[in-house]
């Protein structure tokens, strides 16, 4: 069983390279592996299926062509949460809840985008429930396109005046004991996540459980991904 993991690449229109080899990397990809999961913040923001742009466009037809040879699975990250089942259907893609798991045959995987680990932001935790709440998405999704981009510039420019006090780094870190609660609860060995940031292979301390953090393309190198086969875990570039 030949599986790729990718989370975090933050594509826009305004990402073309980005873009670029992304949709090399699938048509390299095509038809070699058994199956495509992206667990997250694939876009740098999502405001609705019913947008509509170049860049869109050529997303939903890169996703529709590799996923009629390979699957797709899709969990939706705090940046792209509102991806919703008109994508799925126009792309073919699956579309996961969080905490999915599979089992691979040697290891039993939980999937998820990674914040939900991320348990001492309590702020943040608040805020996730509320926008993603199905309430509000029902309304949210109701609004005209053109008004929620002038809803996510004005949020935007009000961030970036505001006298923010950042929180300790360690505020923003997934946090064991919650990530080892939750591969007891779903009986996994092996978490997969990004979010954070910080890919890499980590033991938990004081327990079985293995994670792995996906690569991001924003702070570590483009291209890069997390390889599953027959039971060994890579972290793969460009170059290999």
């Amino acid at each position: 069983m030949k599986l790729i993991f990718i989370s975090d690449l933050h594509l826009a229109h305004d990402t073309p390279e980005k873009n670029q080899l992304f949709y090399a990397l699938l048509k390299n990809w095509r038809g070699k592996v058994d199956a495509l999961y992206i667990l997250g913040d694939f876009f740098d923001y999502w405001l609705g299926d019913d947008d509509d742009n170049q860049f869109i466009r050529e997303i939903k037809s890169a996703l529709c062509e590799f996923s009629q040879i390979t699957p797709i699975y899709f969990r939706g990250g705090n940046h792209d949460f509102a991806v919703g089942k008109r994508f799925a259907q126009e792309t073919r893609i699956t579309l996961i809840p969080d905490m999915t798991t599979l089992y691979t045959g040697k290891h039993k995987l939980l999937l998820s985008h990674g914040d939900t680990f991320c348990t001492l932001d309590i702020g943040y935790q608040k805020m996730k429930r509320v926008f993603q709440n199905p309430i509000v998405m029902f309304i949210l999704r109701r609004i005209p396109i053109r008004l929620r981009y002038k809803i996510k510039e004005h949020m935007e420019q009000g961030s970036q005046k505001s006298n923010y006090i950042p929180k300790p780094d360690y505020v923003y870190n997934v946090v064991d004991e919650t990530m080892v609660n939750y591969a007891k609860q779903y009986g996994a060995d092996t978490i997969i996540h990004g979010h954070t940031h910080h890919p890499g292979c980590y033991t938990i301390a004081n327990s079985h459980v293995v994670r792995y953090e996906t690569p991001d393309w924003e702070d570590n190198p483009a291209g890069a991904l997390l390889f599953y086969d027959d039971g060994e875990f890579s972290f793969l570039t460009q170059d290999n």
